[in-house]
């Protein structure tokens, strides 16, 4: 299993549930492609200075190499302005993402 982790913060101007249903949709968009295992999404409960780390994080959870690299052929395919990944990142003001494999 892979782990796809998406720290991020909206823009001032975004509610949180017009940017969490951004994100929604995205992921709405992943599973019925196909393109998804599982996907969690959570709100960081530590402020600055407490936590480092960015208000929201998705994590994406992919069965394997296949699947993450079918996921982002298709947002190459597509371009990634475009569809509920390209109303996400509108949505986003910063994000960081690290990703992880299971041992």
């Amino acid at each position: 299993m892979i782990h796809y982790h998406v720290w991020f913060a909206l823009k001032p101007e975004m509610t949180e549930t017009e940017g969490l249903a951004a994100l929604r949709a995205f992921i709405a968009e992943l599973t019925q492609r196909g393109h998804l295992a599982r996907a969690t999404v959570l709100k960081n409960s530590g402020a600055a200075p407490k936590s480092k780390l960015l208000p929201y994080h998705a994590l994406f959870e992919f069965a394997d190499d296949a699947q993450m690299d079918a996921a982002f052929a298709t947002k190459r395919t597509d371009g990634i302005h475009t569809g509920p990944h390209g109303a996400l990142m509108a949505a986003v003001a910063a994000f960081h993402v690290e990703v992880f494999r299971e041992l």
